[in-house]
């Protein structure tokens, strides 16, 4: 199975966007906020949003880059039929990959509101 971050494996709509975060369960912690939308159809999807609050540019595209390769690196466990929006924090930029990549199981192995 390839390990590469495919066009399938991305959330890249508005709309697909604005659903997940007005209907996912939502996750906080102090790199990026998850949320997570339970969905019918077989992919796992990450969208990620990085504004201007989490840095300059080249900050922002670090936090991008980090969280889409620990998506990248934790996606053969997860189940099925998951959309998650990751919206970055400004701490997500100076952050490690193994930060980044245990942030984001713990926040998808707890429960959310």
């Amino acid at each position: 199975m390839s390990q590469k971050f495919r066009p399938q494996m991305r959330i890249r709509r508005g709309a697909e966007f604005a659903l997940v975060l007005r209907k996912g369960r939502k996750r906080g912690n102090p790199l990026f906020t998850l949320h997570i939308l339970r969905t019918e159809g077989a992919a796992v999807r990450l969208g990620v949003i990085a504004s201007r609050g989490a840095g300059g540019a080249v900050q922002r595209n670090r936090a991008k880059r980090l969280l889409r390769e620990a998506f990248r690196r934790l996606r053969p466990g997860l189940p099925p039929g998951l959309d998650m929006v990751a919206v970055a924090k400004r701490p997500l930029a100076e952050a490690g990959l193994s930060d980044v990549e245990g942030a984001l199981r713990d926040a998808l192995d707890r429960p959310g509101r």
